[in-house]
């Protein structure tokens, strides 16, 4: 399977439509929370709109795995297709993929252990908005950054994918390959 990844879109829907611009590419899109609300701690992202999100999520005809991040809210589940888990395991020939949102864990070694207890392949986390790619002893940890609010610099908003035994983060603006990894 063909994967698209995306985390903290905080209620973005214009950057939320450019991201659909990739979901073609994708059998399943998986999203790693912080769907709706800008947090308390974020300025408002361009286009923030979290009820023109909520339609489009509703009417969108792809497969959409999404879990709850730290500002995700109990009305986000009333709103949103389904209610948001904390986790989230997808199994695709052998390749376990976990996702959660990551606030829970401070540091890559924390992280790294929690995705061997769950036997995962690829750890995706979101949570900081800044991507990353990392292997350690079999194990990547995946964090696609964020597509309405970057702190990594320069500050450019970012997803991933996962195809062919590739994981590659994007430039949402243009499609460009910022950092890739063979995993296979």
């Amino acid at each position: 399977m063909n994967f698209i990844v995306l985390s903290d879109s905080h209620g973005s829907l214009a950057n939320w439509k450019k991201a659909e611009t990739y979901f073609g590419q994708a059998d399943m899109v998986l999203h790693a929370g912080d769907i709706l609300y800008h947090g308390a701690r974020n300025r408002l992202p361009e286009g923030y709109d979290t009820k023109g999100l909520v339609d489009l999520i509703n009417k969108a005809d792809y497969n959409l795995l999404a879990v709850k991040g730290n500002v995700d809210a109990l009305v986000d589940d009333w709103v949103l297709p389904y209610p948001l888990p904390e986790l989230s395991v997808v199994e695709d020939n052998g390749l376990r993929i976990v996702i959660y949102h990551g606030f829970q864990h401070d540091n890559e070694a924390e992280r790294f252990d929690f995705a061997r207890r769950f036997g995962a392949k690829i750890l995706i986390y979101g949570h900081t908005h800044i991507p990353v790619i990392k292997e350690d002893d079999g194990v990547i940890l995946l964090n696609p950054g964020s597509i309405a609010l970057p702190k990594q610099t320069p500050g450019v908003p970012t997803l991933a994918s996962i195809k062919n035994g590739e994981i590659s983060i994007l430039n949402l603006n243009n499609g460009k390959v910022i950092e890739s990894y063979k995993y296979l």
